[in-house]
């Protein structure tokens, strides 16, 4: 993975949670956008119905250090302390590399 490549994570907080893991999710994307060049995209996306609505992160790295370098981080680490010690998931994130095959990002 020496080009960019994607990541798509679903993020799944228990019932009546949302609000505190978009907080935190919200925290960590500003971190990530100040800290880490080699992130070209981080995108949190919230579903929009249900007391415990999915979030979906749209993520681009540079290359594989990109990513490295954003797992070690201490923000990257502090979410993952804080969403488990406030018992705030469902159930494990899940994480999906992915690769475009077609259609476009935008018509902006």
């Amino acid at each position: 993975m020496s080009e960019p490549f994607d990541i798509i994570a679903i993020i799944s907080p228990k019932p009546g949670k949302a609000d505190r893991v978009q907080e935190l999710l919200e925290k960590a994307a500003a971190a990530v956008q100040t800290n880490e060049p080699g992130v070209l995209r981080y995108s949190v996306q919230r579903e929009v119905k249900g007391d415990a609505p999915v979030f979906i992160m749209l993520e681009t790295y540079k290359d594989k250090d990109a990513l490295g370098f954003h797992g070690a981080s201490a923000h990257f680490k502090d979410l993952g302390r804080e969403l488990k010690k406030e018992d705030l998931l469902a159930g494990p994130m899940k994480a999906y590399f992915t690769k475009e095959v077609g259609g476009y990002a935008s018509k902006l």
